[in-house]
C-alpha cells in the first residue's frame, strides 16, 4: 500500500513557478507523489479538461473580435480579446495621453502564455498582423510549456528571460512547497520586492524590451509572460507612462489583470485548496493575482533608485528624448 506522503522535490520544484510566475501547470505536475486515490481524482479532472479541450477543437469557434477592426465605440469594452484558451490577451489601444492624443488600436498587445492556444486561437493570432512577439518567460517555463504559434509564425520572436529560476523569491517558494511551511510567508511583501527588482535588477531586460519595441517601428507587437500580469504587466506600465498615459490609468490597466488571471486559475486554486490546505491556497492565490501596491512599489523604486521616471527612461532604458518622441509619433494618434 502506498503511504500518504508529501509531494516529491520534483513536484515542489514544478509548483513553485506556478505560484511565483503564475504558470499554468497540469495537476499531474503539481501533485506528483500523492497517494493513488488522490491521483485517480486528479486524473479524472485532467480527463474532463482534456475532453473539454478536444470538444473546443471541433465546435465552431466564436469569431474573434479584434478591437481595431470593430466600430470605435465598441473597442474599449472589447479590449480583452475573446480567445478560447489564451488568458489576459489585451489591446492597449485607446488609452488617453496627457497631450490629448491616444494610443493606436491594434499595435500594442499584452498577454498570458500562448501554450494552451487552440487551433482557432492560433488562427486568430495570425490575423493580428504581428511583427514581433516578446516572451519574458524563463527557459524552464518555455521548456515546460512551449507557446503554440502559427507555423511559420510570420513574426519575429524575441526571448527576454526575466525573473528566472535563479531568483531568490523563486527559491524561497520552492523551499516552502518542499517543506510545507507557509506559516510566515508574506505574499504581498514578496511581490512588492519582485516589482522593485523589475525596476532595478531587471533593468537590462526591460531595456532590451524597449529596444525591440523601437525596432518594430510602430508595427503590431505582442509581449507576454505566463499570466501576463507581472513581467508583462510591468512592461506595459512603463511603456504606457513613456507614451504619456496618466499614471492612474496605468494603474487601472495593471489592475485589470487581477480578475482575468484568477479566472484562468480557478482549477489550480481549487486543487491547491483541496490538496495543500487553506493556508497554502490563500497565500499562493495572492501570488496569482495582482495588487495596486505592487506596481506602485515599482514606481516608488524607480524614483528612489533613479531619481525620477525621466532619469530611469534616459539612463536605465537608454531612451533619448528623440527616441521617446519617435515612439509617440508611431504609437499615438488623435482621438477618433
Amino acid at each position: 500500500m502506498i503511504k500518504n506522503k508529501p509531494p516529491t522535490v520534483t513536484a515542489a520544484r514544478k509548483l513553485a513557478p506556478l505560484a511565483t510566475n503564475a504558470m499554468l501547470l497540469s495537476p499531474v505536475q503539481i501533485f506528483d507523489g500523492w497517494p493513488l486515490p488522490v491521483k485517480k481524482i486528479v486524473f479524472s479532472l485532467i480527463a474532463a479538461a482534456l475532453l473539454t479541450t478536444l470538444l473546443m477543437q471541433f465546435l465552431p469557434a466564436e469569431q474573434l473580435r479584434i478591437p481595431a477592426e470593430i466600430p470605435a465605440a465598441e473597442r474599449a469594452q472589447n479590449r480583452l480579446l475573446n480567445f478560447e484558451r489564451i488568458a489576459n490577451f489585451r489591446d492597449l489601444g485607446g488609452y488617453p495621453t496627457t497631450d490629448g492624443r491616444q494610443i493606436k488600436w491594434g499595435v500594442l498587445y499584452r498577454s498570458g502564455t500562448l501554450a494552451h492556444a487552440t487551433d482557432a486561437d492560433i488562427e486568430g493570432i495570425s490575423q493580428l498582423g504581428l511583427s514581433t512577439m516578446v516572451d519574458f518567460r524563463s527557459g524552464a517555463e518555455k521548456s515546460e510549456e512551449p507557446d503554440r504559434l502559427p507555423e511559420p509564425p510570420g513574426f519575429t520572436i524575441v526571448e527576454i528571460p526575466t525573473l528566472d529560476d535563479g531568483n531568490k523569491m523563486v527559491a524561497d517558494i520552492m523551499d516552502r512547497i518542499e517543506s510545507g511551511d507557509f506559516g510566515d510567508m508574506q505574499p504581498n511583501r514578496m511581490m512588492i520586492e519582485a516589482n522593485r527588482q523589475f525596476a532595478t535588477t531587471f533593468t537590462p531586460q526591460y531595456r532590451e524590451f524597449m529596444r525591440t519595441l523601437q525596432q518594430a517601428e510602430g508595427a503590431p507587437i505582442l509581449w507576454h509572460c505566463s499570466a501576463g500580469k507581472d513581467r508583462a504587466g510591468f512592461a506595459a506600465a512603463i511603456l504606457l507612462r513613456i507614451l504619456g498615459v496618466p499614471q492612474e490609468i496605468v494603474v487601472q490597466d495593471y489592475m485589470a489583470s487581477k480578475q482575468h488571471a484568477l479566472n484562468a486559475r480557478r482549477t489550480q486554486l481549487l486543487l491547491l485548496r483541496v490538496f495543500k490546505g487553506e493556508e497554502a491556497a490563500d497565500k499562493l492565490g495572492v501570488l496569482m493575482g495582482v495588487e495596486e501596491a505592487w506596481i506602485r512599489a515599482a514606481f516608488d523604486e524607480i524614483d528612489s533608485a533613479w531619481g525620477s521616471f525621466d532619469n530611469y527612461v534616459r539612463e536605465g532604458l537608454d531612451l533619448s528624448r528623440a527616441d521617446v518622441e519617435k515612439m509617440r509619433h508611431q504609437l499615438l494618434t488623435d482621438p477618433a
